[in-house]
């Protein structure tokens, strides 16, 4: 797969603006460099998390909507209990490095858009005994799981069906 390909499956939502942040596993033959440029220029920031034997994972962010998501009371409450510094800068550089001590760490959610009190649960009840699973094990409220993941889906739906009729990416990467 290319990584234009890679970024439509796995980060049409916020490519969207409708999730903060996504994950895209990469391998070292894809070339990433000219798409990155490309959407930087839409607001959107990278930032290699890992990168080692010819795997990297990168993370794809839009910083605005990522401070309001790591800004609520919950949110910040299970940051501060990893000890995450205050600056998003920081904090991103902190998830960067534990993500080299531990294999995912459960608070990326957090930084993925997943609702505070879903990955409060994961952490709590450590990952078993959810309500239902998705994306992620949801602990909370259902109802609105189910919402959030079915406009995400129908999302990357459309995204798959633009891209593959010949839409450029950076026309389906929506300006913050």
């Amino acid at each position: 797969m290319t990584f234009e390909e890679l970024l439509i499956a796995h980060a049409s939502p916020t490519l969207a603006n409708l999730k903060p942040a996504s994950l895209i596993a990469l391998k070292d033959e894809v070339n990433e460099n000219e798409s990155l440029m490309k959407l930087e220029k839409r607001g959107l920031k990278f930032i290699p998390l890992i990168n080692s034997r010819g795997k990297h994972l990168v993370f794809l962010y839009r910083e605005e909507q990522l401070e309001r998501a790591l800004s609520t009371p919950l949110a910040a409450k299970i940051l501060d209990h990893f000890d995450y510094p205050e600056i998003l800068e920081d904090r991103l550089e902190f998830l960067r490095r534990r993500f080299l001590s531990t294999p995912c760490p459960h608070e990326v959610g957090l930084f993925l858009g997943y609702p505070p009190e879903d990955v409060k649960g994961f952490i709590e009840n450590e990952g078993k005994d959810a309500i239902y699973s998705g994306l992620w094990k949801v602990y909370a409220d259902k109802e609105n799981a189910l919402k959030i993941l079915q406009k995400w889906g129908k999302c990357r739906r459309k995204y798959i069906e633009c891209f593959l009729s010949g839409t450029d990416i950076t026309r389906l990467c929506v300006t913050a």
